[in-house]
């Protein structure tokens, strides 16, 4: 009798894993991107440490975990892509500092938020009982949603000179840290301090990351609440 291909006995076991920890990875998810976005992007800006190899960690976890909760090799790839472009982008900038390796990192967080917006979007809305790990799932496609604008501002800001008032989009110490600083007090409400979208096709992308946020509000609010009875 012919034996099974290895690689699905490989593909069985990563099916067990999500079965076993698929709520669970989100939670981690979540702690690994907040941990990006806000303890190692901001130490880096004040030169504290440097971001890079904490943020590569970071994210060759993030994909690890990313093709268990998917199953998908595809999602994987995609992610490794997005490496590939940030590691691109800081070989560049060793080199010569120069607003390609802004773009290379853009594409690189547009990237990466598309994928966990994807797969975590699947995870969080399926079928089944809204636990604490689905309301954490929640959080981190809100956090997922502020990397995504993230990356559109940049590449506004790269593109149109003058799109945003009081931020200049160029390589430096503070920039992404002043980025995420702008778009999570779009999102929260909370505010951006002195940074403004300028040109109205900024304005809109600020009102869309209004309207996207929505979304995994809806989850853990009222709208989550009455989901829950129904699967009750």
């Amino acid at each position: 009798m012919v034996g099974r291909p290895a690689h699905m006995h490989e593909w069985r076991g990563i099916n067990r894993l999500r079965t076993k920890f698929g709520d669970e990875l989100l939670t981690l998810l979540t702690i690994m991107l907040a941990l990006w976005l806000f303890v190692v992007e901001p130490l880096h800006g004040h030169a504290l440490i440097g971001s890079e190899i904490a943020g590569f960690v970071l994210a060759l976890a993030m994909t690890s975990a990313l093709l268990v909760l998917s199953n998908s090799p595809t999602v994987a790839v995609l992610m490794l892509v997005g490496i590939g472009l940030s590691v691109t982008a800081a070989l560049l900038r060793f080199r010569h500092i120069s607003v390609l390796d802004v773009f290379l990192n853009a594409g690189a967080w547009l990237l990466v938020g598309l994928v966990l917006i994807f797969v975590v979007g699947k995870a969080v809305f399926a079928p089944g009982r809204i636990s604490y790990h689905r309301i954490m799932g929640a959080v981190l496609l809100y956090l997922a949603i502020g990397l995504t604008f993230v990356s559109l501002f940049t590449f506004m800001g790269l593109l149109i000179p003058d799109a945003l008032a009081g931020l200049s989009v160029k390589d430096s110490l503070t920039f992404t840290s002043t980025m995420i600083y702008f778009v999570f007090g779009t999102l929260t409400g909370a505010g951006s301090g002195d940074i403004a979208p300028l040109y109205p096709i900024a304005r809109r992308y600020g009102c869309g990351c209004n309207d996207r946020a929505a979304l995994p509000r809806n989850f853990t609010g009222p709208a989550g609440d009455a989901r829950n009875r129904r699967r009750s």
